[in-house]
């Protein structure tokens, strides 16, 4: 007897064991696609946040004149401290100006406790520290409170104790 070329439909066909194996790959395939999509997406966003830290960084390190600092928050640049003075009684108050230029500042001093209060003028040079302790017939104790400012930009205010 003769054997029909045509399977028959209870038959198996042996290509059909390798469709899952196929499929398989197919999916593995896809999920890689999409691991290697989110991955760069990361490393992008990562470059992003790099460079805009760098960028952010290199502005706050490096000096600027006086009207980078009104575009940006208008705070003084400046850094003030102060420390109890080596010689004598009282405080010293230091500042710094972080500007490429001169700036002049209003120095407001107040002592509540004696009621007293005077404004000074000073003129820092650019990336220049200066140290103050007494101002004429000002010297800086406990109890004073000190307002720096300048037109056009926030003033800061520190206090002696």
């Amino acid at each position: 007897m003769l054997t029909s070329p045509v399977i028959s439909k209870g038959r198996s066909r042996a290509h059909k064991r390798t469709d899952p194996l196929i499929a398989g790959l197919i999916t593995a395939l896809g999920a890689a696609v999409i691991a290697i999509a989110l991955l760069a997406a990361t490393i992008q966003k990562r470059d992003e946040t790099i460079t805009g830290l760098r960028e952010k960084v290199t502005g706050m390190s490096g000096s600027h004149p006086i009207q980078f600092y009104a575009d940006h928050g208008g705070n003084l640049p400046i850094v003030a401290t102060s420390r109890r003075a080596l010689t004598e009684s009282g405080f010293t108050l230091t500042i710094r100006n972080e500007s490429t230029e001169d700036l002049s500042l209003i120095l407001a001093l107040d002592n509540r406790e004696s009621n007293r209060h005077k404004a000074v003028s000073i003129v820092l040079d650019p990336e220049h520290t200066a140290e103050f302790n007494h101002f004429e017939d000002w010297r800086l104790s406990a109890g004073d409170a000190v307002e720096i400012s300048h037109e056009g930009f926030n003033s800061m205010t520190m206090r002696f104790r």
